[in-house]
């Protein structure tokens, strides 16, 4: 504190960089009810920036309103306050919050909340282990009976060719779970390097514009040229769009005049260290005119194997989410306000 009894700017950049440096989700709720900061916990937790969160009513947040009411009664009461909070990424899922009065001198002039989430690493280390080896138990016998299919299909005739030749598809299908499997299992390894997002977006639309009816489905690329090259694994970049594509084309098939939507730009929001320091990110984004995202399926799109389609796993976006968290990005999916869906990836750019 300096002698005027103000804090200096060292101080507020101290006080900030130790809310920031915290694993729980702390919101800083003002006395009239609007949001004062949010740290780097607190954005991951409600998929919200803090530049998109700072002014707006604390309410505004997902599940907000018991947030508000928290604060209101421990900005009142200059009391502390608790309660059970529905996580919003699995409602299912309760999170303790605290809420202490923010003191000035004597004056309240709001409040602070602590999100602890629940931390259970042992599990999350179970689920890889069981994962990774029930995987590789399956992929051996998996490809002898693909192999001794394929065989008989070619050697059998009539009713007989047309079961291996089933044996011999499904076999196939089953080993490509197996696979998704072991990449979600185990750790995002990256070969990294200059990547120009332009081509990976370019060599997916190949992909995309060959599938069956693909033709029908308009393209449309507004993509900004002045873009810099990321820093990245251009393979598992490739992965991510692909699968974001291949999501949009199978929401679009069918609809009538199908549109999909690629937009690259640097974001409006920037990735905030634990140190306090900001870097800008690049946005891809790939937007859909079909029928959106049921509500009550957005809070689970990244859980394994939570998926509304039909012969979907589940497991394409966990994965997505996987490699650009490798990345030190983020990935967003959610509902457009015109109709259809949108999915965002932002990836770390290293420009000042």
């Amino acid at each position: 504190m300096t002698r005027t009894g103000k804090a200096s700017p060292l101080a507020a950049a101290l006080a900030r960089a130790a809310l920031d440096s915290l694993p729980d989700a702390i919101v800083v709720v003002g006395a009239d009810g609007g949001v004062l900061h949010l740290n780097p916990a607190a954005e991951e937790l409600f998929g919200r920036s803090r530049e998109r969160a700072v002014e707006l009513p604390a309410r505004a947040l997902p599940g907000g309103a018991q947030l508000a009411m928290l604060a209101e009664r421990a900005r009142i009461s200059q009391e502390t306050q608790a309660g059970d909070y529905p996580s919003p990424q699995d409602p299912g899922t309760s999170i303790p919050v605290e809420a202490n009065p923010l003191l000035d001198g004597a004056d309240c002039v709001g409040a602070v909340l602590a999100l602890r989430a629940r931390r259970s690493p042992e599990r999350a280390l179970d689920f890889e282990a069981l994962a990774a080896g029930l995987a590789h138990e399956i992929k051996n016998p998996l490809a002898g009976l693909q192999g001794s299919a394929e065989l008989l299909a070619r050697e059998a005739e009539g009713p007989a060719r047309e079961y291996a030749q089933v044996i011999a598809r499904e076999a196939k299908r089953v080993d490509g779970l197996v696979r998704e499997l072991l990449d979600l299992a185990r750790p995002a390894a990256l070969q990294v390097g200059p990547v120009n997002l332009h081509n990976v977006l370019d060599d997916v639309l190949v992909l995309a514009r060959g599938v069956p009816n693909g033709d029908r489905i308009k393209f449309q690329e507004r993509y900004d040229p002045s873009l810099p090259s990321v820093q990245g694994d251009a393979e598992k970049l490739t992965q991510v769009v692909l699968n974001l594509i291949r999501n949009a084309v199978d929401a679009v098939m069918g609809r009538p005049n199908p549109v999909i939507t690629l937009e690259t730009g640097v974001a409006g929001l920037r990735l905030r260290s634990a140190s306090g320091r900001t870097r800008p990110l690049a946005r891809i984004s790939v937007q859909d005119t079909g029928p959106g995202i049921p509500e009550g399926m957005i809070p689970r799109l990244f859980t394994p194997f939570a998926t509304s389609k039909p012969h979907g796993t589940g497991l394409g976006l966990a994965i997505s989410r996987r490699i650009v968290e490798a990345h030190g990005g983020r990935i967003e999916v959610k509902n457009r306000a015109a109709g259809g869906a949108e999915a965002n990836v932002y990836l770390p750019l290293d420009v000042p």
